[in-house]
């Protein structure tokens, strides 16, 4: 209460005295630290405040309905997001068979709310077309106009024109997954050269959800890493850790109705966000679904390609439990497949191992291009180990995950020289831990490299790396290297 007296006060004394801006928002920091920006419609100044976070305005909501206008928008407070109802919004996407398509099928779609102070915010960048407005942010001050372009009975509510797919036929792709959860970490403050894609974990089928599907979209992150030179393609999951996700999955794909609706929403949402392809990771899928999966992923690229947007999709390695992928059928509609080869040895597994052996990785890869052709297919690499807690008969204790960084600070702190494992190709470390033995297999640039040097001998078309945060930065210089500058493998295999 004092805060808000405090800022009608401050608003007044500009409006009398013309007091700097600048200087009133030393003032009006929140108990965050967040600078507080203020707001105009049309050179009215407001009393409400907004925010600029990671590259995205967030307004209050009180401004919707009264500056901000669309009658097909709803703000459900509980829920925390925006309701749009795309069947009566005038949206023209690429083409008309997509825009009937979206509209005929999305339903409502949502946008996620942000709670500040208590408050509840919405993201100006994301709805702007929406509010046929537009904004301008200078220094702290955030300015909103209505757009006079828009102001005829038939105004379009959201435009999504077809992109152009970026196809690279000699260049090797790099692409890293980006963990997300509700909210999307920031982008990597440069530009990594052997680094071309992010791919963020925004949009899942949300299981038991009437096909509709879970938006964790960030636009501010988009435009982050456009201006630096990525590339974004949103991952698309169906929350295959979540109870039900396998029956709801073959359910979906049984069903026209939700088939048609998770599709046309992944399609919006992607478009919302201005991303430039789409990554499908739908994993525990039935063994029966495997028709399903194909069809789902035929329907899909039809769209994507009228609305210009690459397609990808990531399969285990082959093995008889991994028969849900038609790796041959899936790669007919894809630009590229990934074969997540990690997890050689996973959180399950009863013997300590390695996450991704070179044998066993190479092993993969013959068999994968049995079925998909090289040009197409994208290693999966993974930049996070396990460490193994193992008893005295070698019964696995514990195998948490562990970061490139975290491993190396552990070898320091406990002055630790590995060796040379030359069959995994791999670095190793093991020291007791009473009553227990630990052991580690070392992801790092020898490791990482030689994984690489087999994009080369069978000439894929370049690596996916799961996750962008368990990497050091210094691991994409081997990805530069290796794939953008034909650096010999000799290059990174110094001893420790």
């Amino acid at each position: 209460m004092k805060k808000r007296i405090l800022s009608w006060l401050i608003i007044f004394v500009i409006a009398v005295t013309g007091i700097n801006s600048f200087l009133l928002l030393y003032f009006l920091a929140d108990n965050t630290g967040r600078n507080i920006y203020l707001l105009y419609y049309n050179d009215q100044m407001l009393f409400q405040r907004g925010y600029y976070i990671e590259n995205t305005p967030y307004l209050p909501i009180a401004l919707i309905g009264t500056y901000l206008k669309n009658s097909g928008i709803r703000v459900n407070e509980t829920e925390k997001r925006l309701e749009i109802d795309l069947s009566v919004q005038n949206i023209v996407m690429a083409d008309e068979t997509t825009t009937m398509f979206v509209k005929e099928h999305a339903g409502s779609v949502f946008i996620p709310l942000r709670e500040i102070e208590s408050n509840l915010y919405f993201p100006l960048n994301t709805t702007v077309q929406f509010f046929h407005s537009k904004y301008s942010i200078i220094g702290t001050t955030i300015r909103m106009y209505h757009d006079m372009t828009a102001a005829d009975p038939a105004q379009v509510d959201f435009y999504a024109p077809k992109k152009m797919i970026q196809h690279r036929e000699e260049e090797k792709i790099s692409l890293a997954w980006d963990y997300a959860g509700t909210i999307t970490p920031s982008v990597p403050a440069q530009k990594y050269p052997g680094l071309d894609i992010l791919a963020p974990t925004w949009f899942h089928l949300i299981t038991n959800g009437g096909g509709n599907v879970e938006n964790n979209g960030d636009k501010g992150y988009t435009d982050s890493a456009h201006a630096i030179g990525y590339q974004v393609w949103a991952t698309i999951t169906n929350n295959m850790s979540t109870k039900g996700s396998t029956a709801f999955t073959t359910k979906t794909f049984q069903n026209w109705e939700l088939l048609n609706k998770s599709v046309a929403q992944y399609l919006f949402y992607s478009c919302l966000y201005d991303v430039d392809g789409i990554n499908i990771d739908y994993e525990d899928v039935s063994d029966e679904d495997a028709a399903g999966l194909v069809a789902f992923t035929a329907l899909l690229r039809n769209y994507t390609q009228r609305q210009g947007l690459a397609l990808s999709i990531d399969t285990l390695i082959p093995r008889p439990w991994t028969i849900e992928y038609d790796r041959a059928a899936l790669a007919e509609y894809v630009d590229y497949l990934v074969i997540m080869t990690y997890d050689e040895h996973y959180s399950g597994s009863k013997v300590a191992g390695s996450v991704a052996s070179l044998p066993w990785v190479e092993e993969a890869v013959q068999t994968t291009l049995m079925e998909v052709p090289a040009s197409k297919l994208l290693l999966g690499i993974p930049l996070y180990t396990r460490i193994w807690t193992v008893d005295s008969e070698g019964k696995v204790i514990t195998n948490p995950a562990a970061k490139m960084p975290a491993i190396r600070s552990l070898m320091e702190e406990k002055k630790l020289t590995p060796t040379w494992r030359d069959t995994e190709k791999q670095y190793y470390i093991e020291y007791p831990e009473d009553p227990y033995h630990t052991k580690i297999w070392i992801e790092d640039s020898r490791s990482i490299s030689n994984r690489l040097n087999l994009i080369s001998k069978y000439d894929l078309a370049g690596a996916a790396c799961w996750q962008l945060r368990q990497g050091e930065e210094s691991i994409w210089e081997v990805f530069e290297g290796m794939l953008k500058e034909n650096q010999a493998l000799s290059f990174y295999q110094q001893p420790y």
